[in-house]
């Protein structure tokens, strides 16, 4: 296994590993993509790994915000605080800038919505370097070993919850 050293003397068990999901929607990317950057109390409808009281908005500005969101699974509580950019047309971008669980350098999400038909194609990308913890080496295994499947799943139910939501309005 190869060891980075990164500022303030913080370790990476492992190079970049990053899970791609393409998926289509019904729903309009200008619908997709404002969903994405809610970050009101409903944003937990769309994103069930975001919980409403580990949810801390720092900063919400025209195409960014600087957000820390965080779940509890059994006994392990992961958060992350992010710098969210979506200043380029149908693009999200998510900068890891603090966690408990990545590394500070280089871990991201992304998504992009692009029209399709009279919905969108959609692309979510995560990107993950993770703390040389104990707590990250498990994050690290799960991502590498069942990633793709676990974040194909949860990619598809962000979608649902996105489409559920916006036939209710």
């Amino acid at each position: 296994m190869s060891k980075v050293s990164r500022k303030r003397g913080q370790q990476v068990d492992n190079p970049m590993h990053t899970i791609t999901i393409d998926l289509t929607t019904p729903v309009s990317p200008e619908r997709v993509l404002a969903r994405i950057v809610d970050f009101s109390a409903k944003r937990p409808e769309v994103f069930k790994a975001v919980q409403a009281k580990r949810l801390i908005v720092h900063d919400v500005g025209e195409t960014t915000a600087d957000v820390t969101e965080g779940t509890r699974s059994g006994p392990i509580l992961n958060w992350e605080r992010c710098d969210y950019d979506w200043s380029r047309p149908g693009v999200v971008l998510a900068k890891v800038k603090d966690s408990n669980i990545y590394a500070l350098t280089g871990s991201y999400w992304e998504l992009s919505a692009t029209p399709a038909g009279q919905g969108s194609d959609v692309r979510m990308v995560w990107a993950r370097e993770f703390r040389r913890s104990p707590k990250g080496r498990l994050f690290n295994f799960v991502f590498k070993r069942f990633g793709q499947g676990l974040f194909t799943k949860y990619a598809g139910e962000i979608l649902s919850n996105i489409e559920r939501l916006e036939a209710a309005v």
